[in-house]
């Protein structure tokens, strides 16, 4: 159902603003002008409580989310903490690796120069052929230099298998040096992959958590711009009751000043039609004797005295109000919290409209947050008939939003009883009900939560406790 924007709204009031109220137009106009204004009051209907329940579960929602993204924010630093350790164990690692290829070169640089050494004692050891050190020393002609050749023989076998060892080391400590490198290659591989892994899923739960606070903040300012507009719809029924009291009070007093004229106009009849009376009487006297003469106009001056006393009675009951005893509003200094569901325990004069335990008491806050309640609810099945608690006149019958279908009766001077939420009406604007009268039906649900009847009473206009009103 679309919403009345500003504007709309706006020409809505001043058309009500602008319903005539002379004396001539009575109650029939009065329903009239109301009646062509209802139709644009139907789109005014939402309800409030559901709106602020929702309104109140996204803001506990947001509450938690926001407690969930402290705690990740802390996990967050945590995990920073813990990637600013790997990534200097990465760095140390590194360094490590950096070292150990340059001892592989060195060692590998050492194995090649032994390697070419070694090559050359087994080039000379070839070169010298198949001789051994006895057919040298059988063959030698010199014997001085037998010795001689024995040391350098062996000195060379010597150096021959110290450098083989050597160069046997060297080779198994550049198997084991890079065994080191593979192994700190593989711990580098895991530590990259692990803080990888941390920061992806860090960003994901940073991404979820802020696309989930985002959607919740555009829900939580869209209730806000619902509520803002069923508090101004709230703001057109006090307008609308405001102008409906004044415009009955005003016609109340054109009809008081026309009802006084024209019972000063019968009265100077009357006497008019005394007096001529009076003389024809007086005319037929006048042939008869003295003395009757002056006895009738003696009586006829009683009478005359006696009429115009009932004249003037009469003129003096018809310039006095009606007399209806209107309590004065109570003003609650502090609302009362909601009560549960409770018989009715009235202090007023007038009749309960339905039968059934009071669930929502005056001035109460209500449960979903927003406006205390103007009035108080009756728990009543659905189809439950509701009658007028005194005489009056309806002013309104019809749909209004936050509300559902209402019936404002006038039932004083500047005394107002107003019957919310109700499933159906069952009279018209500026029809006289009577006490008792059914006016309408229980409605279902809406914001009462449950079945029942919401009832208001306003006097000059402002929300008075109904409990003052009416009794069990």
């Amino acid at each position: 159902m679309p919403l009345l924007s500003r504007p709309r709204v706006g020409a809505l009031l001043a058309l009500i603003l602008l319903l005539p109220a002379g004396a001539g137009a009575g109650a029939a106009t009065l329903q009239e002008k109301i009646q062509n204004s209802q139709k644009k009051l139907e789109h005014i209907h939402e309800n409030l409580g559901q709106v602020q329940a929702h309104l109140a579960a996204g803001q506990k929602t947001q509450a938690q989310l926001r407690v969930e993204i402290s705690a990740l924010d802390q996990r967050v630093v945590a995990t920073q903490k813990k990637l600013a350790g790997i990534q200097q164990q990465q760095h140390s690692a590194q360094a490590q690796l950096a070292e150990l290829r340059v001892k592989i070169n060195a060692l590998q640089a050492e194995l090649s120069q032994q390697k070419g050494i070694l090559a050359r004692q087994l080039r000379g050891a070839y070169m010298l052929g198949g001789v051994t050190p006895l057919a040298v020393w059988l063959q030698t002609e010199r014997p001085g230099e037998l010795g001689r050749m024995s040391v350098f023989y062996e000195s060379l076998a010597r150096a021959r298998s110290a450098l083989i060892v050597k160069t046997q080391g060297t080779a198994q400590q550049i198997r084991k040096t890079r065994h080191e490198v593979q192994i700190h290659e593989t711990h580098l591989a895991q530590l990259a992959q692990q803080v990888s892994a941390q920061e992806q899923t860090l960003r994901q739960q940073r991404e979820a958590h802020a696309a989930l606070e985002n959607q919740l903040a555009a829900r939580i300012a869209a209730d806000k711009t619902k509520i803002a507009e069923l508090q101004a719809n709230a703001n057109i029924l006090n307008g609308l009751v405001s102008r409906l009291t004044v415009q009955f009070r005003h016609q109340e007093e054109v009809a008081r000043a026309k009802a006084a004229a024209e019972a000063r106009r019968k009265a100077a009849a009357a006497a008019r039609r005394a007096a001529a009376i009076s003389a024809q009487r007086a005319a037929v006297a006048q042939h008869h004797l003295a003395q009757e003469r002056q006895a009738e106009q003696q009586a006829q001056r009683v009478q005359e005295t006696e009429r115009a006393r009932q004249v003037q009675r009469a003129a003096n009951a018809q310039k006095q109000p009606p007399t209806t005893v209107v309590r004065p509003p109570v003003i609650v200094a502090t609302p009362a919290p909601a009560l549960p569901a409770t018989p009715i325990v009235g202090r007023g004069s007038y009749p309960a409209p339905v039968t059934g335990p009071v669930t929502a008491r005056f001035g109460a806050p209500r449960v979903t947050g927003g406006l205390d309640w103007q009035g108080i609810t009756f728990q009543a099945p659905v189809g439950t008939k509701v009658r007028a608690i005194a005489p009056g006149m309806v002013l309104y019958a019809g749909p209004l939003r936050g509300y559902g279908q209402i019936v404002i009766v006038q039932i004083a001077h500047s005394l107002l009883s107003i019957y919310g939420h109700l499933g159906a009406t069952d009279v018209h604007v500026g029809e006289q009900v009577s006490t008792g009268r059914q006016v309408g039906s229980v409605g279902s649900g809406g914001e009462l939560g449950n079945d029942g009847l919401y009832f208001e009473m306003r006097n000059a206009g402002h929300p008075v406790n109904p409990l003052d009103y009416i009794h069990n």
